[in-house]
């Protein structure tokens, strides 16, 4: 079980810092980085979401690295899982209505950043149901 929560703790780490450069970026610079539009989400860039979510996982990683409890273990499964509805929500929302400039994105990354803090959360949320399985907890 220690080696899932490794995952969780590494991929919530790698989405903090995703998330927070984009939001960084957003906050102080006043737009989006990587040349690609920047859905909202309660009248909120969805990077700000998205690096609250990744900043809760990545917090609960560390104490489960500590003590592997099952509510702990439990509440990373449940956040993850809200986790993984907002960023599927802002994907869908990025690619039906593109929030770039006269709806025309080109995305450096190829795909949205959503569609990879996406990608993110599915592990850890995956790596939360084989933790729980392997320990019956």
């Amino acid at each position: 079980m220690k080696g899932h929560i490794k995952t969780i703790f590494i991929f919530s780490l790698i989405g903090v810092l995703f998330s927070g450069y984009l939001s960084f970026t957003k906050l102080f610079l006043g737009s989006c980085p990587l040349k690609e539009g920047c859905p909202l989400f309660l009248s909120y860039p969805a990077c700000y979401s998205g690096f609250i979510f990744f900043l809760i996982l990545l917090i609960l990683s560390i104490l489960l690295l500590k003590t592997q409890t099952k509510n702990k273990l439990k509440t990373v499964f449940y956040i993850s899982l809200l986790a993984i509805i907002f960023a599927l929500y802002s994907t869908i929302k990025e690619y039906i209505v593109p929030s770039c400039l006269n709806g025309l994105c080109d995305y450096s990354l190829l795909l949205p950043t959503c569609v990879y803090g996406l990608a993110m959360y599915i592990v850890i949320f995956i790596m939360s149901i084989l933790a729980l399985k392997k320990n019956n907890l």
